[in-house]
């Protein structure tokens, strides 16, 4: 059963894993400023920004009869199907022809986080953690946010919860293997760069040094 819809989705996974692209996962809670520093670090290191959401978003838009089906489920408040995303996520991958990815606000859970690697046959190389107390992350969404802040501050202290209960098992799993890099988002941007650039020019550094020892 399904195989003629599979089919597709296979090879696609097969051409995906054999680049063997490089991919960071950046989670950090709303407000923590990961779409800020993601751009520096596309500008810098030249990777490509995925961001789940944005790509949900747009398949929305295209009035696709899977961005229909995405529409729908949000609708009804029901959690959008890990390979829904995951498809999206290795579409835009493969269209992009880079070799290195910084997949932003994803694996939101355990279940997205298992059913990535077990679809695509990749595992990040790290976890960008971009780490702010709540109390900042509540004081930089109230600025930035123009509407009325009675109205919102309970939405954000959700956003807060839902983000406690459901990625930080993802960013203790990665932990337990090495693959967490913690960054302190509560200092000002430039700062926050400084430590992100420190990561990201130590790994290539590693795959210089990797690569001088297999010539």
């Amino acid at each position: 059963m399904g195989t003629v819809v599979d089919a597709p989705n296979r090879e696609a996974n097969g051409s995906l894993s054999e680049k063997k692209p490089t991919v960071v996962f950046v989670l950090g809670g709303p407000g923590s400023g990961k779409g800020t520093q993601c751009e520096n670090i596309v500008n810098h290191f030249g990777y490509t920004h995925l961001s789940a959401g944005d790509l949900l978003r747009a398949e929305i838009k295209s009035g696709s009869e899977n961005g229909t089906m995405i529409q729908n489920m949000i609708k009804e408040g029901k959690i959008v199907p890990s390979e829904v995303t995951i498809k999206l996520l290795q579409k835009a991958m493969l269209e992009s022809g880079n070799d290195k990815f910084l997949i932003d606000g994803f694996p939101r859970n355990e279940e997205n986080r298992a059913a990535f690697e077990v679809v695509t046959q990749i595992e990040p190389e790290f976890v960008l953690f971009f780490y702010c107390p709540e109390e900042e992350m509540e004081k930089r969404l109230l600025s930035r946010n123009q509407g009325r802040e009675d109205d919102n501050i309970e939405t954000i202290r959700k956003r807060f919860k839902v983000f406690l209960e459901s990625s930080l098992p993802v960013i203790q799993y990665y932990e337990s293997k090495g693959k967490v890099r913690k960054i302190d988002a509560a200092k000002p941007i430039a700062e926050v760069f400084d430590a992100v650039k420190v990561i990201f020019t130590a790994k290539d550094e590693k795959v210089k040094h990797h690569a001088c020892v297999i010539l």
